[in-house]
């Protein structure tokens, strides 16, 4: 098969390497698309859009394929795959980055560091840039600098019907909000620019490893240490199992804890002592505090959740931390199988809560804790056991959540949520999606075309 003007590679089903090509991150998706088309270029990705509106089929753009729900992956659509369109120029007297539509987050943080700069960019290396940002974009420097979005001061766009514009605060400024936290339905993204900070080269980190008896005793100081903590600071506590090898004590390994990880951009005297008491909280199982270089600290967590594992997510915003909460995840992490599995709760506030919420498609400007649930496992003879394990913690959650939830986070059977996610900001995203893609090219959760979210 054959694409008018590509000039990249074309990859269909009867293509030697196509169900290597096809499967992302998460294994639990398995749907063959038409095509995949290996994009060279911004002119071929304007030749792999018009190839699909011509013939009727959805066209997703992928990166790294790093979506729990497999949103890259349309069934009997078209793959837009954006891995050739990386380059990564950064301004360094402007502070700016301009960011290829197919780089990822290990690619960008390693070119921005090279000049002692920064944007918020997730935990997960091999994640593509455009999934993290089109989303909203949580990450370790979110209370220092926002929102990947936050920094988003424009953006090529392939549009539905093949044109190419660019959509910052003056030309196409609504296109410009709702991909701002709308995700990746209103069009291609070629390029983003991206304001950048100065961090690093070297943080401090701290790591602790306690055992679950420990964690109401934990997470009461992590909930009165957040109220009062400054911008330089963020924490991640997540209930896992302790890691399989040295240096964590062997009688450990595998079981079930409450690690709280701590970032600190601050001057080391104040980060060091800010962050100590993090480590005092009893006897632990493993933990250390450490000045460790900005871009090897975004690598820490790569191999959490490993590629080619199979993941079923569910996620809610919350306001705090209280007793309730806390034990109801511990009782998940006891019965969610899996040795990649998770409960995770994300700092938020600071620079977060300082936009308001009708300035971008992102609208939960307010809750304290994004809160994930990430079963992960390998045989897929746990499948069903890990999904239902997984739900029921959600339903036990529910009474703790604000209301709202973050688009990264929805998996492939929650595009009801989508409402719910984008609050007071429905509506006109919707009015969005209508003016630039009225045919539904591209798949997304304000769709009726959703192949991308549907159920396996």
């Amino acid at each position: 098969m054959t694409i008018p003007d590509f000039a990249g590679n074309i990859i269909d089903p009867a293509h030697e390497d196509f169900d290597t090509a096809r499967f992302g991150w998460n294994r639990m998706i398995d749907r063959k698309p038409a095509l995949i088309a290996r994009c060279a270029s911004v002119d071929d990705v304007v030749a792999a859009v018009r190839h699909a509106a011509a013939r009727g089929m959805t066209a997703a753009a992928r990166c790294g394929g790093h979506s729990v729900s497999g949103a890259s992956l349309p069934e009997n659509g078209l793959v837009i795959d954006l891995s050739g369109v990386k380059d990564i120029e950064v301004d360094r007297e402007a502070r700016v980055a301009h960011v290829g539509g197919g780089a990822l987050l290990g690619e960008l943080d390693a070119a921005t560091q090279a000049h002692g700069l920064a944007v918020t960019a997730g935990i997960e290396p091999e994640t593509g840039v455009g999934g993290l940002a089109l989303g909203g974009g949580i990450g370790f420097l979110a209370r220092k600098l926002g929102l990947t979005i936050d920094n988003l001061i424009g953006a090529q766009v392939v549009l539905a019907d093949g044109s190419v514009v660019e959509a910052n605060e003056s030309e196409h400024p609504d296109l410009f909000w709702a991909i701002r936290g709308g995700g990746g339905q209103f069009g291609i993204v070629t390029r983003f620019d991206f304001r950048l900070h100065p961090i690093g080269p070297d943080i401090i980190t701290a790591w602790s490893f306690y055992p679950l008896d420990k964690a109401q005793d934990v997470l009461g100081y992590v909930r009165e240490f957040m109220r009062g903590a400054s911008d330089d600071v963020s924490l991640v506590p997540a209930f896992m199992h302790v890691p399989g090898a040295e240096p964590f004590p062997a009688e450990w390994q595998g079981k079930p804890c409450l690690a709280v990880i701590a970032f600190h951009v601050g001057d080391e005297p104040t980060a060091r002592k800010e962050v100590q008491p993090l480590l005092e909280r009893g006897e632990m199982i493993f933990g250390y505090l450490a000045s460790q270089p900005y871009v090897e600290f975004q690598k820490a967590l790569a191999g959490s959740s490993p590629h080619g594992g199979r993941y079923y997510w569910k996620s809610i915003f919350v306001e705090d931390l209280c007793d309730d909460l806390v034990d109801v995840m511990i009782e998940g992490i006891r019965s969610i199988p899996g040795e990649y599995s998770m409960i995770f709760l994300e700092t938020l506030g600071g620079a977060v809560g300082r936009v308001g919420i009708e300035e971008t498609a992102f609208s939960n400007r307010d809750a304290r804790y994004n809160l994930g649930i990430s079963a992960g496992w390998s045989d897929s003879a746990t499948d069903d056991a890990a999904v239902a394990a997984a739900r029921a913690c959600f339903e036990k959650l529910k009474p703790f959540s604000d209301g709202t939830v973050y688009l990264n986070y929805l998996d492939r059977d929650e595009a009801a949520r989508a409402r719910e996610g984008f609050g007071p900001n429905y509506d006109r995203l919707q009015k969005v999606k209508t003016k630039y893609d009225p045919g539904g090219l591209f798949p997304g959760v304000l769709n009726a075309r959703q192949d991308n979210l549907r159920g396996e």
